[in-house]
Parts: C-alpha cells; sequence; structure tokens
C-alpha cells in the first residue's frame, strides 16, 4: 500500500488488491473522501503486484491515477 498526493494536493492511498478471472487491480481511495478508482495492473499475482506499485514513483502514481476508472459498486457479482 502506498500514499501520495494527487495534482490538486489531495491525499490518495493506493493498493494492490486480486480481481475476478486473474486479474491485479490497482485501486485508490482518496483519504478525506468517498472517491474509489480501479486500474487494471501488469502483475499475475499479488506479490508482483506489490513489487509493481513499490516501483512507480510518485509521477506514475499520479499518472495511473488519471487512467483510472470509477469502481463500480452496482457491477453484478459472479
Amino acid at each position: 500500500m502506498r500514499e501520495f498526493h494527487d495534482t490538486q494536493g489531495q491525499r490518495w492511498q493506493a493498493a494492490p488488491m486480486y480481481a475476478s478471472y486473474g486479474q491485479m487491480l490497482l485501486v485508490f481511495s482518496r483519504m478525506d473522501g468517498h472517491d474509489i478508482l480501479q486500474k487494471q495492473m501488469f502483475a499475475d499475482t499479488l506479490p508482483q503486484a506489490e513489487d509493481e506499485l513499490a516501483q512507480l514513483d510518485e509521477a506514475a502514481l499520479r499518472q495511473w491515477l488519471a487512467e483510472a476508472q470509477p469502481w463500480d459498486f452496482n457491477a453484478k457479482k459472479f
């Protein structure tokens, strides 16, 4: 898990998460709000995803945040 600030100074937390069908997601949550976003990672396993996250600098984290999609709480779960 990593904490960082976006370009507007908002604090975010980024954490890898195993998703369905073997996908790894990076989940972004705003520390002082209710925003939750997600971006698919290249990793195949949680340890790989944690390594991938550790290698990202803050500029890359901000870029991934900009590319992330809102978490869909209404998506059908299988």
